[in-house]
């Protein structure tokens, strides 16, 4: 399977948004409520939010294609002069394992390079056990646990880092 990694278009914000759910229901269902999740999607994954994020020049927005088809996205945004937080990287739970995710963050990371930051960060809740053998198997460390708040329900979430 070739996978192609590209920036998002207003005309994949559908495709983005089906992906999330299948990831989050997928990543997610065994430790958040089945609310909780739809609440979480429905915040994140609104249109109007979604199309913001796509046209703002300040977040790097990247879909991964297979088979002409949108399996997985990233998003990105400089928010320190020497730092890019990984905002958002999920794959369709049919393509887990594909290499998906590797070609999502191969390209973030070329792109903070671009940015002459000095590491990635990233918050995955330490629930989400997919999450965390993904960013631990890329070289990422785990740092500080903290609390995240999702729809009023509160997870502890691990906060990663690697150097670019």
């Amino acid at each position: 399977m070739s996978v192609t990694v590209r920036a998002a278009t207003g005309e994949d914000l559908a495709a983005v948004e089906a992906v999330a759910r299948d990831a989050w229901y997928a990543a997610y269902g065994g430790f958040l409520e089945p609310r909780t999740v739809e609440a979480g999607l429905a915040e994140a994954y609104d249109e109007a939010v979604l199309s913001a994020a796509v046209e703002n020049d300040d977040i790097e927005f990247l879909v991964a294609e297979a088979d002409d088809e949108v399996v997985g996205f990233a998003s990105a945004e400089r928010t320190w002069a020497d730092e890019v937080e990984l905002h958002t990287l999920y794959v369709h739970p049919d393509r887990w394992g594909e290499g998906v995710g590797s070609a999502l963050l191969s390209a973030v990371e070329e792109w903070a390079r671009e940015q002459s930051v000095a590491r990635i960060v990233c918050g995955v809740f330490a629930e989400n056990a997919v999450g965390v053998g993904f960013f631990e198997a890329k070289g990422f460390r785990r740092g500080r646990e903290r609390e995240a708040e999702l729809a009023g329900e509160r997870h502890p979430e691990y906060e990663f880092e690697r150097e670019v």
